[in-house]
């Protein structure tokens, strides 16, 4: 019996998972609507050299594709994560590829995705960038390790990876030209989904500051903590996770003219929203290496480590 046949009834059979309210796991295919409505915004020219790569990306998703249905999966987290499948959103819709999103939490992929896997062959199943490949986290390597048991029909979207990727199969895209390609060789490069917003050239006008400073360290398990918390200090990836709107989450960092941070994507959105950003590590090289390879040409990031 089959690894995941405690999910099927008979070999013809499969049984549906009760869903959660927030679930939207009506049968693919599903429409190209955007997941959020966009901010007011003006373009902005100096990042399009960025999207030869997300150009490389849609290319490789619609061959990976050849005609099945494409399952998109959001990496579970913060507000940060947030601005990732905002970008990935925005990505799959600009280039027209359709797709049903599943919401998965850390602890439930087996459940959710038991009833895809069993007709494996007819989905290509996305999954959305993030770190959590085993340093800090490692629900995205364990997702993927999972899926990829049952087959190779796998795209991982620009990712920080560690030791744990080599042992996933499918195509897998790195989003730093350093750590992440010595961790998994057989990666592809391209950058951060967010920074996809920054290609498009596009500028959300929220109006203008409200505070000279704001300090938004991390307080979670990927802080360095080298740095003593100052008492107005606000950790904005913490305010929300990766289903909030991502609107939601650059209104919240345009209130600051300079933003202090060691938050990847706190630092990534002050840039899409013209802000000048202090930009730290936390306690891995995730922060260094993507600035190295997709915001050296930023005028408004410095980077202090």
């Amino acid at each position: 019996m089959g690894r995941i046949a405690f999910f099927m009834q008979s070999a013809n059979m499969v049984m549906m998972p009760l869903l959660e309210p927030e679930m939207q796991l009506s049968p693919p295919p599903t429409s190209l609507e955007p997941v959020v409505t966009l901010a007011k915004a003006t373009p902005l020219v100096s990042s399009s050299h960025l999207l030869p790569a997300f150009d490389e990306l849609a290319r490789v998703i619609r061959e990976r594709s050849a005609g099945r249905q494409i399952i998109f999966l959001p990496n579970p987290g913060n507000f940060g994560d947030g601005l990732i499948r905002y970008g990935a959103k925005r990505f799959l819709y600009d280039y027209r590829i359709p797709h049903t999103e599943i919401h998965l939490g850390k602890g439930s992929a087996r459940y959710f995705l038991a009833p895809y896997l069993a007709r494996r062959n007819r989905y290509l199943f996305i999954y959305s960038g993030g770190s959590a490949w085993g340093h800090n986290y490692r629900h995205a390597g364990d997702i993927c390790a999972f899926i990829s048991y049952f087959t190779d029909n796998l795209v991982v979207l620009p990712s920080t990876f560690y030791h744990s990727a080599p042992k996933v199969r499918g195509t897998l895209f790195r989003r730093d030209e350093f750590e992440s390609e010595e961790a998994c060789p057989r990666s592809l490069f391209c950058h951060d989904m967010a920074l996809y917003l920054m290609a498009k050239g596009l500028k959300y006008d929220f109006g203008p500051p409200e505070i000279a400073v704001g300090y938004a360290y991390r307080r979670d398990r990927e802080s360095s903590h080298r740095f003593e918390k100052a008492e107005d200090n606000i950790d904005i990836s913490a305010l929300g996770n990766h289903m909030s709107n991502g609107d939601d989450f650059l209104r919240e960092i345009a209130r600051y003219e300079t933003i202090v941070t060691d938050r990847l994507h706190i630092g990534i959105g002050a840039a899409i929203l013209g802000r000048r950003v202090k930009l730290y590590s936390g306690n891995d090289y995730k922060t260094r290496a993507i600035y190295h390879t997709s915001l050296t040409h930023i005028p408004n990031i410095e980077f202090l480590d």
